[in-house]
C-alpha cells in the first residue's frame, strides 16, 4: 500500500510506501556531439528524408523541459529523493497547473518530507480546479493524517471508501491509511480491524499487511508482528522498507543478529550495525511506530 516526515535521522529508514511513476518519456536523447542517441532496443532515427523531418519532431519534444523534468522526478522517486522529487513536480505543475497528476505527484512528495501545509494548499488548489477529484481527495485525507489531523484525515478516507465502483485494490489502500490513523491514535484493536478490511478486499497488500504488523508491536504483540512482516516480506509490492522494519522487530526481540543480517541487505554494513543498535533502545518511543507505517 504504503510510505511521512521521520522525526529521527534512522527513521526515514522505515517509510512504506508505493510510488507510481507516471508520463512517458522520449526514448530518444542527445548524445555528446548533438547528434541523436537511442536507448538499448531503440530502431535509430533514419537518414533518409523522412528520417529528418521524424527528427525534427522529436527534437521539438525532447526541448519541451517536461520531458527532462518528468525523468528526473521520476529517478528521484526511484531513489527516494523526496525533496528532489517535490521540486520537479512542483516545476511540471507550475508549467501545467491543471494537470492533476503533477499536482497530486507534488503534494505526495512534499508529504514524504514533512510539508503538509505545502501538500495540503497544492492540494486544496487542484480540486478547486477539478472538484470532486478522487485521487486528489485520498492525497489529502493522506496529507491530514500525516499532519496529525488524525480524526479529520480518517473521516475522509471512510467517505471515500464508500464511493462506489471502487476496485479491491483502491478499497484496501484506504482502509489500510484508515488503520494509520488509528494506531497514531492510539486505538490499535481498531487500527488491526481496518488492515484486517484492507486485506480481505487485497489479500497481496504488503504496505497493509506489514501496517499490520507493526500494530501488533504497538500492542506489545513482538511474536505476532515478526510472522504477520514476514509475510509482508513475499506480498507483490513489498518494498525495502519492509525488511527494515522486520529488522526493527527483530531487535526489538533481542534478536540482534538476525535483525543486521537482514538490514545489511539494503544497508552499508556499518549503518546497518548503527541502525540496529538504534533499533534496539526504541521500544518506548512512539513516534518510531509512527514513522514506521505506511499509506
Amino acid at each position: 500500500m504504503p510510505r511521512l516526515l521521520p522525526r529521527r535521522p534512522l527513521a526515514s529508514l522505515l517509510l512504506v510506501g508505493t510510488l507510481a511513476g507516471c508520463g512517458s518519456v522520449d526514448n530518444t536523447l542527445f548524445s555528446a556531439d548533438n547528434t541523436f542517441s537511442n536507448f538499448p532496443g531503440e530502431r535509430p532515427a533514419s537518414t533518409t528524408q523522412g528520417g529528418k523531418a521524424n527528427n525534427q519532431k522529436r527534437l521539438a519534444k525532447i526541448d519541451d523541459p517536461r520531458v527532462f523534468l518528468n525523468t528526473a522526478a521520476e529517478i528521484a522517486e526511484q531513489q527516494k529523493n523526496y525533496k528532489s522529487a517535490a521540486g520537479n513536480w512542483g516545476r511540471l505543475y507550475a508549467l501545467d497547473p491543471k494537470n492533476v497528476e503533477y499536482a497530486q505527484k507534488t503534494a505526495e512528495n512534499m508529504r514524504y518530507i514533512g510539508r503538509y501545509e505545502d501538500a495540503e494548499r497544492v492540494l486544496r488548489q487542484a480540486m478547486r480546479d477539478t472538484p470532486g477529484n478522487f485521487e486528489l481527495s485520498e492525497e489529502l485525507a493522506k496529507t491530514l493524517i500525516a499532519s496529525g489531523r488524525l480524526r479529520e484525515g480518517a473521516a475522509s478516507m471512510t467517505q471515500l471508501v464508500a464511493t462506489p465502483g471502487l476496485s479491491p485494490k483502491q478499497v484496501s489502500r484506504l482502509r489500510s491509511a484508515i488503520g494509520v490513523a488509528f494506531d497514531r491514535a492510539g486505538s490499535h484493536d481498531e487500527a488491526q480491524a481496518s488492515y484486517d478490511l484492507a486485506l480481505k478486499a487485497d489479500p497481496l497488500n504488503g504496505i497493509a499487511m506489514s501496517n499490520l504488523g507493526l500494530s501488533y508491536a504497538l500492542s506489545g504483540n513482538l511474536d505476532k508482528a515478526e510472522r504477520t512482516l514476514r509475510e509482508a516480506l513475499i506480498a507483490p509490492n513489498a518494498s525495502i522498507q519492509v525488511r527494515q522494519n522486520l529488522a526493527m522487530v527483530l531487535a526489538l526481540q533481542g534478536d540482534n543478529r538476525g535483525a543486521e543480517r537482514l538490514a545489511k541487505q539494503d544497508l552499508p554494513p556499518k549503518m546497518a550495525s548503527r541502525t540496529i543498535n538504534y533499533y534496539s533502545n526504541i521500544g518506548d518511543q512512539s513516534d518510531i511506530w509512527r514513522d514506521a507505517s505506511g499509506q
